[in-house]
């Protein structure tokens, strides 16, 4: 389970970063936002029945 999540980030790493910076406009809070955001989506991905891409997910 934890290589599939770590190959789902990095698959969409670009993605949460652009959300981040939507927030986030300084660096080090765009980081925050980022470790906090894989924090949760870490939680949930027990939860993820795959029915949707990655990206919808997330």
């Amino acid at each position: 389970m934890e290589k599939e999540f770590v190959a789902l980030i990095n698959t969409h790493r670009a993605l949460i970063f652009k959300v981040c910076n939507l927030y986030c406009p300084d660096y080090e809070n765009r980081r925050d936002l980022f470790q906090e955001i894989v924090l949760q989506l870490w939680r949930s991905f027990p939860a993820f029945r795959r029915e949707s891409s990655g990206s919808t997910w997330i």
